[in-house]
């Protein structure tokens, strides 16, 4: 399987990079700046220098893929350019590229932005846009929303749910990756949109049983 991800050298891009390609995948890594590359070779990934906010060069990065992995992010810089638009300018070269599957990284209160935390209300908006953008595109996508992300080692077990009531619920960056890279292994995560953070279902398990 050859599959693309964007924001490869992000905190879980480079979990999930390393996931993939012990899974015998062909992995491609996406990456703005020229300075990563060589990172990324030396992690047995193909390295492609593309930016979120180009079109052309997306249209080119995905190029040859099965799959291509949303789980880049700005860390609140460019809500707009990169977190909604840049999952947006991306869904759009999946699709005319003629690839089928694309898996979107969200957040958890990404479904009732108004719900969140004030402060963090713009970010969830922008992810709730690229959201619905991304279900309408008549892809095979997952959504996947997390709950506060943190760099434990994770469990491998999750609990899965359409909507938490604790913003802070939290679930590792590792087993986030794992979630992803297991989502490209069970057929019921096509067309899914959920909510999940650490828990006591092994993740196949948990993802096996999406409705």
């Amino acid at each position: 399987m050859k599959i693309l991800v964007a924001g490869a050298k992000g905190d879980i891009g480079q979990i999930l990079i390393k996931k993939l390609v012990a899974r015998g995948c062909k992995v491609a890594g996406m990456v703005r700046k020229e300075s990563q590359l060589e990172d990324l070779r030396r992690a047995g990934v193909r390295p492609i220098l593309a930016d979120l906010t180009n079109q052309a060069s997306l249209n080119s990065a995905v190029k040859g893929q099965d799959v291509v992995i949303f789980v880049a992010g700005s860390k609140g810089k460019a809500l707009e350019s990169v977190d909604r638009d840049g999952a947006i300018h991306l869904c759009d070269a999946t699709k005319a590229a003629g690839i089928q599957r694309f898996i979107l990284l969200s957040s958890i209160f990404a479904g009732s932005p108004e719900k969140g935390p004030e402060k963090i209300q713009p970010y969830l908006k922008a992810k709730h846009a690229a959201d619905v953008y991304v279900q309408k595109s008549g892809l095979d996508y997952t959504i996947l929303r997390p709950g506060a992300l943190t760099d434990s080692s994770g469990t491998g077990a999750i609990r899965i749910d359409d909507s938490f009531e604790d913003f802070d619920a939290q679930v590792s960056r590792t087993d986030v990756a794992e979630v992803i890279a297991t989502s490209l292994e069970v057929p019921k995560t096509i067309g899914a949109v959920f909510e999940f953070i650490e828990g006591d279902t092994p993740i196949a398990e948990a993802l096996s049983r999406l409705r």
